[in-house]
């Protein structure tokens, strides 16, 4: 018993089952649709309030850092023997 192709709906090829791409033009023919992380990506918009609280957190534990390297430094400078 033969199988059904698959029908693309962008090109018309004729794709063979088990295809969730078309071969021709490369578009999803169905089934699942893949996860391309839409939920879990950053905005590229600087003036949404998601990316300046990204950018908020990401200064800040540069600020921190910065900090805690220039008080380890004068530790060191002023407990040397």
């Amino acid at each position: 018993m033969a199988e059904r192709q698959l029908i693309c709906g962008q090109c018309g090829a004729a794709n063979p089952p088990g295809n969730n791409y078309c071969g021709r033009c490369g578009v999803f023919l169905g089934g699942r649709a893949p996860d391309d992380g839409e939920r879990w990506r950053p905005s590229d918009r600087p003036g949404e309030p998601r990316a300046r609280r990204q950018a908020a957190i990401i200064y800040s534990i540069a600020a921190l850092f910065a900090l805690s390297c220039l008080v380890l430094s004068l530790v060191v400078i002023i407990w040397r023997p």
